[in-house]
C-alpha cells in the first residue's frame, strides 16, 4: 500500500506547478545558504545571533514545506471525491492518509539530511545529532498539514491557513532568546525543539534546560501527540 500511494502522491505532484515549486524549493533554500550563511557571519559582528537564526529557519522550514504540500494534495484528494470513494473499498480512509502523512515525514527527513550536509549548516555536529534534529524538524510535516485540513475546506481556505501556521515558526526564533523557565511558554510550537536542538549546537555556550537528547525524546512525543491529537480533529470534520 505505501509503494502505490507513494507513487500516486508523486504523481500528483508532478502534474502541478505549484507542487513542483515546493519540491524545488528546499534546493532553493540550500543554495541561499550556501552562500548566505557564510557572508553574514563574515560580515556580521561579533555575537550576532543572525546566522544562526537563519540557519536554524531553513533547516525549520524544510519539514514545513512538506507538510504543505501534503496538505494540498490531501485537499486535493477532497475536492476529487477521493476519500469518499475510499469509504466503499477495503482500504481503511484514516490508513490512506496516516500513509501520506508518513511521506511527508519521510520526505522532510531525507531533504533536512541533504540540506544540512549540503550547506554545512551543522559543521560540527555528529552524524547521530544531525538524524536526531532532521526527525524532530521532519515531525512538523505531518502536523502542518492537518493543521490547514482541519481549518479549511478548498485550496483558498487553505493557503490562509498555511500562512497563519507559519507563524508558528516565529516561536522558535523567540527560543534563541529565552534559556531558562520561560521557555515552558514556546513549547507548544512543533518547531521548538529541534530550534533548541539546533541552538545547542551552534552556540555551545548557550544555556539549557535538559540535555540534547532529551529535547530529542520530548520532540518526539509532543509532536506525536500534536500528530494525533489534530488527526482526531481532522477526521471529525471530515467525517473519515
Amino acid at each position: 500500500m505505501l509503494k502505490t500511494i507513494l507513487k500516486a502522491e508523486l504523481k500528483n505532484i508532478f502534474r502541478d506547478r505549484m507542487y513542483i515549486f515546493f519540491m524545488v524549493y528546499p534546493i532553493i533554500i540550500g543554495v541561499l545558504g550556501y552562500f548566505l550563511i557564510p557572508y553574514l557571519e563574515e560580515t556580521s559582528s561579533p555575537g550576532s545571533l543572525l546566522p544562526s537564526i537563519l540557519v536554524m529557519l531553513f533547516i525549520l522550514m524544510t519539514g514545513y514545506i512538506f507538510g504543505a504540500l501534503t496538505a494540498f494534495t490531501l485537499l486535493d484528494d477532497k475536492d476529487d471525491s477521493v476519500l469518499m470513494s475510499l469509504k466503499v473499498t477495503p482500504i481503511s480512509v484514516k490508513l490512506y492518509v496516516a500513509v501520506k502523512l508518513f511521506i511527508s515525514f519521510l520526505f522532510g527527513f531525507i531533504a533536512t539530511i541533504i540540506l544540512i550536509y549540503s550547506t554545512n549548516f551543522l559543521p560540527n555536529s555528529s552524524f547521530w545529532v544531525v538524524l536526531m534534529i532532521s526527525v524532530v524538524g521532519a515531525l512538523q510535516a505531518p502536523g502542518v498539514a492537518l493543521i490547514v485540513n482541519s481549518f479549511s475546506d478548498n485550496k483558498v481556505e487553505g493557503f490562509v491557513i498555511m500562512k497563519m501556521s507559519a507563524l508558528i515558526l516565529a516561536f522558535p526564533v523567540i527560543a534563541f532568546f529565552v534559556q531558562s523557565w520561560q521557555e515552558v511558554f514556546l513549547v507548544f510550537a512543533p518547531g521548538f525543539w529541534s530550534a533548541r536542538m539546533i541552538q545547542m549546537e551552534l552556540i555551545t555556550a548557550a544555556e539549557a534546560n535538559f540535555s540534547l537528547i532529551v529535547y530529542f525524546m520530548l520532540g518526539v512525543v509532543y509532536n506525536l501527540l500534536f500528530t494525533v491529537l489534530f488527526m482526531k480533529i481532522y477526521s471529525k470534520r471530515s467525517n473519515l
